[in-house]
């Protein structure tokens, strides 16, 4: 049996967000306010997948994971990425192979799904970072039937003094199909919910772990 194992993240760059919303704010491809991109990148699935590929709107590949789930998670942090217009989420079985490119090709392509990404997140997120700092995080969820975008912001905080609590990551301006748990001491202390946008025909779907 192949053994799975989690690819790379592919070309991120290094740059501080600080510094590169000031090279490139409003630039091509970006509405003025906004930041270039996104400094983390998470994605899963619900429920397991394997094989999978993920393009942005050029049609190159910049995430892939021999296999997801909810635990089984892909995270890239560092540096900023221009967000991509619209991503395409693709998923096998069988016994596929990577590429030269790094992508997966044959055995059986079990799904393929693109979803707007650029356009949906409110200017109200980039606002928020502007007055209070952090990083847009970009989160993916391949789901059966689509690909879901979620997003939010990334922070830094430090610990005011002793007795204060540590210093830490938190989340703000939370948006998008989908909120991934929130666990503690690998413990659930706030289910996460999806909402499955509708195909034809069919009315939305909500879950709850």
């Amino acid at each position: 049996m192949m053994r799975l194992r989690l690819l790379p993240l592919l070309g991120l760059l290094s740059l501080p967000l600080s510094s590169a919303w000031a090279a490139h704010d409003g630039g091509a491809g970006q509405a003025p306010g906004r930041p270039p991109g996104f400094g983390t990148l998470r994605l899963d699935a619900n429920p397991e997948k394997t094989f999978v590929s993920v393009f942005d709107d050029k049609g190159q590949q910049f995430a892939g994971a021999a296999r997801l789930g909810k635990k089984a998670v892909s995270n890239s942090a560092g540096g900023s990425r221009a967000l991509p217009r619209s991503i395409r989420a693709t998923w096998r079985s069988g016994q596929p192979y990577l590429t030269s490119e790094g992508t997966w090709s044959g055995g059986t392509v079990m799904g393929d799904y693109t979803a707007a990404v650029a356009e949906r997140i409110p200017q109200e997120v980039f606002d928020y970072i502007r007055q209070h700092g952090g990083a847009l995080r970009l989160k993916l969820r391949i789901v059966d039937g689509a690909v879901l975008v979620g997003w939010d912001v990334e922070q830094f905080v430090k610990a005011q003094g002793p007795g204060t609590g540590g210093s830490g990551v938190q989340y703000a301006m939370a948006g998008g199909d989908f909120r991934e748990d929130r666990v503690v001491n690998g413990k659930v202390v706030e289910p996460g919910w999806e909402r499955v946008p509708p195909a034809p025909g069919r009315a939305v779907q909500q879950k709850q772990p």
